[in-house]
């Protein structure tokens, strides 16, 4: 009997015996588990929305994925109250810059208790290009209605200007910006809040918006001939002297109104002054001219017939180097040696005075001033000096001496 107990402990002893309860212990444990657990595990799939964060705000995301299709999965207690707005899928723009496709992964954040069985699609291709605003005019364009003998006056749009927002290759297909009232709103002589319309040369790739889509227009039917306020240009001849020359013409005032039919005015760029001699002008002129007729019949000036005309005139300068001016020492009795001895000076006047101007003419002197200096060899600035108030001295070169004693000391 005991041989037998014996031969029972070494067999459940031996390694292969410990290896087999220890397998089949597992095994248990592994069926005892998911016997008791799996039956309370679901699976849920739905669709989510995909955000792109961190996208340049100059950028526009062309032909994005506008949502996943994902499967999770958790304790059927956990998925039963589980709210879904904690569930984001996401992709991570950050640093990804516009003029280039990129792919990206899809990221899903879940709460701790679920976990992401698949997520389709996994990957996703971003296509950034630049997105940019471009300022335009907008136009009223009137409407072919409009009762005979009238016409609009006092057009006024607010804003102006309207930003034109989407991708470069877009909004360079933008033509115009118009607003297009009808006759009878313009009838109706009250301000006028309207859509604006794009003309568009080619079909865009993406969206385009308007900032603001609408403006404000303001204007009164007339009777009479249309009007529009045009520019005036003034008609100079003559030549000034070479001393002189225009720095600014002025009309006063710059615009006046021309009257005619719609088809007329559209030929007149703009109203020009009778002819001004200006060749024997020395100094600011201001004078009343009178206007002439615009070149184009059935087309009159309304109103003003005058205008006030302001020239600005300034001097002409022109330069001129003097060379080989000694440089003299002032400040000191004693012997000393300048290097380089002389240098050039140039001064500045108007041309037909600095033309023939030589040194002597003007008392043209360079020096060195060494009042309190005790050391040599020193740098020194060189300053010039003319009797003449008609020129100014703008140059010296070089614009610095060395000056040392005559003596080997090097004191003085």
């Amino acid at each position: 009997m005991k041989i037998a107990n014996k031969r029972i402990d070494d067999i459940l002893t031996s390694p292969w015996a410990l290896w087999f309860i220890s397998i089949t212990t597992a095994v248990a444990l592994w069926f005892y588990v998911t016997g008791t657990e799996e039956s309370d595990y679901v699976s849920r799939k739905f669709t989510c929305p995909l955000e792109y964060r961190s996208l340049d705000p100059q950028a526009v995301l062309r032909g994005r994925v506008q949502e996943v299709d994902i499967e999770i999965r958790g304790l059927e207690k956990d998925i039963a109250h589980l709210n879904y707005d904690t569930i984001a899928c996401f992709v991570d723009a950050r640093s990804l810059a516009p003029g280039k496709r990129y792919t990206q992964n899809v990221k899903v954040a879940l709460p701790p208790e679920i976990t992401l069985i698949s997520c389709v699609p996994s990957q996703v291709v971003l296509d950034l290009v630049r997105q940019i605003v471009r300022l335009m005019p907008v136009e009223v364009v009137l409407p072919q209605d409009i009762p005979e003998g009238q016409y609009l006056e006092g057009v006024e749009v607010i804003p102006k200007e309207v930003g034109v927002r989407g991708i470069e290759t877009d909004v360079a297909k933008v033509g115009s910006l118009r607003a297009m009232p009808t006759a009878d709103e313009l009838q109706s002589g009250k301000e006028l809040i309207l859509p604006l319309k794009f003309v568009q040369s080619e079909p865009f790739d993406g969206s385009v918006t308007l900032e603001p889509a609408q403006v404000r227009v303001k204007g009164t039917l007339v009777r009479g001939l249309p009007k529009r306020r045009v520019p005036v240009n003034a008609r100079l001849s003559g030549e000034l002297d070479a001393d002189y020359e225009i720095l600014s013409v002025v009309t006063d005032p710059s615009e006046v109104s021309i009257e005619g039919a719609s088809e007329l005015l559209d030929k007149v760029e703009a109203v020009e002054t009778e002819t001004v001699d200006i060749s024997q002008f020395r100094e600011n002129q201001a004078v009343v001219v009178p206007l002439r007729t615009p070149d184009v019949e059935g087309v009159s000036i309304s109103g003003v017939k005058s205008v006030r005309l302001t020239l600005q005139l300034g001097e002409v300068k022109a330069g001129k180097t003097l060379v080989n001016i000694p440089v003299e020492v002032h400040g000191t009795d004693k012997r000393w040696t300048v290097s380089p001895s002389s240098v050039a000076v140039t001064l500045e006047g108007v041309p037909s005075k600095i033309e023939n101007v030589s040194a002597g003419d003007v008392k043209l002197r360079a020096w060195a001033d060494l009042s309190n200096i005790f050391v040599t060899p020193v740098i020194l600035p060189v300053r010039a000096e003319l009797a003449s108030s008609d020129f100014k001295v703008i140059r010296i070169e070089p614009s610095t001496v060395t000056v040392n004693a005559a003596e080997d000391s090097g004191k003085w």
